[in-house]
């Protein structure tokens, strides 16, 4: 198999069963050499990127309601392929695209030849926001809510882009880090992973791990300290417990549960990888389990509707608001349940990778209505400065990190 029938098979099961595309391509990537799986991520989320300025060229041409969901899939990617990558020669895009639908549907390969030779060679100029960027209408009017029309044009521009890969380095293992990764200005132990080749073999050596330095930033605010209890409760698939974990020098206990059984095996590889004994990993149910002893903290990184990171998972922007609106009852729940747990002044970190304030601030305001014990905490992290409101919320466009909230809070003593 090849980048591009990867990138192909991944948007058809991403269309007929709602799979995410992590997930799709992550299971054909094991088939794939290195360059290739890059060049099929490329192809697969740009495609997505650009699916609403795609259909609007190819609405000019093609009847959609009496063309074929796999032959649209073909036309899609091509068309892609035709703006945005400069590598692949136009008779190699119609070519490839033909052999696709002859496998498909002979009978449509004449009609993907045609069209793909008309396909103008640069995007259509549109001034709707929601067509350039490819973004639903609701999630527009959304944003409004909240922020500028110009800062709302600069979070969809950026969630369009592609993200640097970022590791960070495991601070109990001394080898040195090759020379060509370069560190982040602003955050200590955290490299651009501009080798991403490089990594798995870094990772193995268990010199760190790859996570957003927003991901980072929240268990800065945390800061944890050896020798503390600290309890992640939707650990999976558990970059925070690590770096939790190596913060505290492996030192003291981090408990990391979740609900879903089988993530949990990459949480006791990856500590098993950093050297990490501290990390404790079991199965639990945030919203109703509890452990039975007392922590000095608790990180609530709940589930969410993922809003912050499209530029990772370009997919998130087909949910709907149907879709997303239990989940602050959800994110409540799993908050107040995993406050229990806290010794008096211990402290607690809620957090998602979202930017919307009612899964965000909302639920952390019905959180400390409710439980008048805890109050907001102060905190100073790289990248954000001082949040002396005890939250802070990141933006792509403006930290050049996932779109995250990070919330700390503290029990009376």
């Amino acid at each position: 198999m090849d980048a591009r029938s990867a990138a192909l098979s991944a948007l058809g099961k991403c269309r007929r069963s709602g799979a995410g595309l992590d997930k799709s391509l992550e299971a054909l990537g094991k088939k794939l050499s290195g360059c290739d799986r890059s060049l099929a991520l490329q192809l697969c989320y740009g495609t997505v990127q650009n699916s609403s300025l795609i259909d609007l060229a190819l609405k000019e041409q093609v009847n959609f309601r009496k063309t074929q969901p796999q032959i649209l899939d073909i036309l899609r990617l091509g068309v892609y392929q035709i703006w945005f990558t400069d590598r692949i020669p136009l008779y190699a895009i119609v070519n490839e695209s033909v052999k696709s639908a002859r496998k498909t549907a002979p009978h449509a390969a004449r009609l993907v030849n045609a069209v793909l030779r008309k396909i103008p060679g640069t995007p259509p100029v549109t001034d709707d926001i929601c067509t350039r960027y490819s973004m639903p209408i609701w999630l527009h009017q959304r944003l409004l809510g909240f922020m500028p029309e110009n800062e709302v044009d600069k979070f969809f521009a950026a969630s369009n882009t592609v993200p640097p890969l970022y590791f960070q380095k495991n601070p109990l293992r001394r080898d040195p880090l090759p020379q060509r990764m370069n560190p982040h200005p602003k955050l200590e132990g955290c490299y651009l992973g501009n080798t991403p080749e490089n990594l798995p073999q870094l990772i193995g050596r268990g010199q760190g791990i790859v996570a957003d330095p927003a991901a980072r930033l929240a268990v800065l605010a945390l800061d944890p300290k050896p020798g503390m209890r600290i309890w992640d409760c939707c650990a999976a698939p558990g970059g925070k417990s690590l770096m939790a974990g190596m913060a505290m020098e492996n030192k003291g206990v981090v408990y990391a549960t979740d609900i879903a059984a089988d993530k949990l095996c990459k949480i006791r590889n990856g500590a098993s990888a950093l050297g990490l004994s501290n990390i404790r990993v079991a199965q639990a149910d945030a919203r109703t389990e509890q452990p039975q002893d007392k922590f000095d903290a608790v990180i609530c990184d709940v589930p969410c509707s993922g809003f912050g990171v499209l530029r990772k998972k370009p997919d998130i922007r087909f949910k709907t608001p149907e879709k997303i609106a239990p989940l602050p009852e959800l994110q409540l729940s799993i908050l107040k349940n995993a406050s229990k747990v806290l010794r008096p002044g211990g402290l607690l970190l809620y957090s998602t990778c979202t930017i919307f304030p009612d899964e965000n601030s909302g639920v952390v305001y019905a959180f400390l209505e409710q439980n008048t014990d805890f109050s907001p905490r102060q905190f100073s992290i790289p990248i954000a400065g001082k949040c002396l409101d005890g939250y802070v919320s990141l933006f792509p466009h403006k930290h050049d990190t996932d779109g995250f909230f990070i919330c700390l809070m503290q029990k009376g003593s």
